[in-house]
């Protein structure tokens, strides 16, 4: 039995991948601020936890939980998908009052730093695979007005990814870890970004532009190429992945 941990499963890339790893052989364990029923619905193999990771000092309780649901006597795999995000506040950094901004830190950054670090211990023991998909952002380098909270969160995630990729290492029981740009995926965060209304920023024109021209791919077929570099050859250890076609 492979189990896989997910955050930011209410819609989404979140929930394609759910979606997509639904099956007899895998336990899922899907963590959101609000509960999925259509994936509650869908499938008896499935745990889920309302939960909002902006409470960050709560997610080590959260974890050993989790980890009361998996059953280590039958496991084969283990993976934790730091998925969930949010984009605000999308606007000029001196215009975002500081509670926006904690928020923003707490779940792009915070809270999978925290996840990875009880993840790691909780199965630093454990002979199996362990691999943690952090979802990243090209806005981690694309860098547009609006958007400083975000993509130094995207940032902070792939640099945090690299270095416990070192701390890790390649011995047989390491965690493996990296961090992946999914590529534009129309969801939730790309509509919001379309539709702030922001006379001080040109950015929400780039994401219309976007849209626009066909250029943002399904969360059906991201997150298939998600699961497959996941599950394949291709995870090494500490990497930044910038294209899954590559």
């Amino acid at each position: 039995m492979k189990y896989f941990i997910i955050t930011g499963t209410s819609r989404g890339l979140g929930e394609a991948m759910a979606f997509k790893l639904i099956s007899p052989e895998h336990q899922l364990i899907c963590i959101s601020r609000t509960k999925n029923n259509d994936l509650i619905a869908a499938s008896s193999h499935l745990d889920y936890y309302e939960f909002d990771l902006q409470n960050v000092n709560q997610i080590e309780a959260l974890m050993e939980q989790v980890f009361q649901k998996i059953n280590l006597t039958n496991a084969d795999g283990v993976y934790l998908i730091n998925n969930a995000a949010i984009i605000s506040p999308f606007s000029r950094i001196e215009q975002a009052n500081s509670q926006d901004l904690m928020d923003n830190l707490h779940v792009n950054l915070l809270a999978p730093i925290v996840l990875t670090s009880s993840f790691i211990r909780l199965t630093q023991h454990l002979p199996l695979e362990k691999r943690i998909l952090n979802i990243s952002s090209a806005s981690a380098k694309q860098l547009l007005p609006g958007m400083s909270a975000y993509s130094a969160a995207k940032a902070g995630l792939d640099a945090f990814s690299s270095c416990v990729g070192l701390e890790q290492g390649v011995e047989s029981a390491a965690v493996k870890i990296v961090s992946v740009y999914p590529g534009m995926v129309d969801t939730s965060l790309q509509e919001q970004a379309r539709n702030t209304s922001n006379e001080a920023l040109t950015t929400p024109d780039i994401f219309k532009m976007v849209k626009d021209r066909g250029m943002l791919a399904s969360p059906a077929a991201t997150a298939d190429k998600l699961i497959s570099f996941l599950l394949g050859h291709s995870f090494h250890q500490g990497a930044v992945v910038e294209d899954l076609f590559l």
